[in-house]
């Protein structure tokens, strides 16, 4: 369990804004249009999940080596020492997936902006019109804080003590509704519980109350190895990001997720 609570408020962020670096790491869904929230939270630096990650994976935005983790956030001038706080533009959506990144490479103090950008502004705080420029640091990573898990981890969870969490909307779940990204068959992982990301957040996309959250995950055992999966590896951040809110410790995310995982051939799906 974590020694402390790592969703804040925008009250909290503007209390601690000169005493925390904050970084933007908004990131859409193929397709999106979406009109997003102008500006930056002053001091923020940008954290682009499809740049900062593994070029040699043919699926978009796969945890970074250490060396490309390191060299990006050496680059915003953050060190291993520093509380993080993470947003993105959409409310809560993205920024779950990086707080997770900065967990993979042990990183102790890194937060969520509940709300994001959207509620930084409502609350009428100001906002930067560009990023923030930093000197430079030299990031070294740390012991592994949190886990990913690979396709043959997750073919060995099928059937096993090892739950299997998928945080897709319920049609994608259920295979009766496309996939968003081409050549991916449809479905779901057999046995896999969907506890869609959506379902977690509020209308106005900040995070439900944790009690609420919680009704949720009634049926899921806490204390048991999970891995949360979803479309590539962004809202399964998300529940991962809850999960160790409610106290889970045991918690992997399937990195791949669908992408990976409905590319296969020969692999079981579900759809009902």
């Amino acid at each position: 369990m974590l020694a402390y609570d790592p969703l804040v408020s925008v009250h909290w962020l503007a209390q601690n804004l000169e005493r925390v670096r904050v970084i933007d790491g908004t990131w859409s869904m193929p397709g999106d249009k979406t009109v997003q929230a102008g500006g930056f939270i002053p001091g923020a630096s940008v954290f682009d999940i499809d740049l900062i990650a593994d070029p040699k994976s043919e699926m978009a935005h796969m945890l970074p080596t250490a060396e490309t983790f390191a060299r990006a956030v050496s680059k915003m001038g953050i060190s291993p020492s520093d509380t993080v706080v993470i947003y993105d533009r959409h409310g809560v959506f993205s920024a779950p997936r990086v707080w997770w990144t900065f967990r993979i490479f042990g990183h102790e103090n890194v937060r969520v902006l509940d709300g994001g950008l959207p509620a930084w502004t409502q609350a009428t705080h100001t906002t930067a019109p560009a990023p923030s420029v930093f000197p430079a640091s030299r990031y070294t990573v740390q012991k592994p804080l949190a886990r990913a898990a690979t396709l043959s981890e997750v073919l060995s969870a099928l059937g096993a003590q090892t739950q299997i969490i998928d945080a897709r909307p319920p049609g994608r779940f259920n295979g009766t509704t496309p996939e968003p990204r081409s050549g991916l068959a449809s479905g779901h992982m057999p046995g896999a519980i969907n506890i869609p990301f959506g379902s977690l957040r509020t209308p106005c996309m900040s995070f439900k109350p944790l009690d609420e959250i919680a009704q949720a995950f009634i049926g899921v055992d806490i204390d048991a190895p999970i891995i949360t999966t979803c479309g590539s590896g962004i809202t399964a951040a998300g529940l991962a990001f809850i999960l160790a809110r409610l106290g889970a410790a045991h918690v992997q995310v399937y990195d791949g997720s669908w992408t990976e995982y409905g590319a296969q051939p020969n692999v079981p799906i579900d759809r009902h």
